[in-house]
């Protein structure tokens, strides 16, 4: 989804923009949620166990501990790939608002240039006099 972001972005495409992060807020959510649940399992191996780090339950030879240690280590990878990804679209989204606002402020100058140019607009129709006298 992040990447997809950054090809809205670069296309300037708001509208798919705006649907993919409601989309990937949705995923963010979810994923926060098992990591709260992970965080709470893995708290309470800690404390059963005795051990204040996956390392440490390597060591004991507790089975399962070296695969979990590697796919929490892919996790991280993954998250720091992710993140400069999101760095990236930050800097271009920035870029596009500041375009965006650039383009809004001339054409408020363009109203007001064209306003002062003609008054008449503002002004009310002249009067006409007719003389039905003969």
């Amino acid at each position: 989804m992040t990447t997809a972001q950054a090809e809205a972005i670069n296309e300037e495409g708001m509208d798919g923009l705006s649907k993919l992060i409601d989309e990937k807020q949705i995923k963010i959510d979810e994923i926060n949620s098992l990591d709260e649940k992970f965080n709470e399992c893995f708290t309470a191996l800690k404390q059963k166990l005795g051990i204040n780090s996956l390392d440490e339950a390597g060591r004991l030879g507790i089975k399962g501990a070296k695969e979990l240690q590697e796919l929490v280590s892919e996790i991280m990878v993954f998250l720091r790939e992710i993140s400069e990804i999101e760095k990236k679209n930050k800097e271009k989204a920035n870029g596009l608002l500041n375009e965006l606002g650039a383009k809004i402020r001339e054409i408020r100058e363009g109203r007001r240039v064209s306003s002062a140019y003609s008054p008449t607009a503002s002004l009310s129709p002249p009067s006409y006099f007719i003389d039905k006298k003969k």
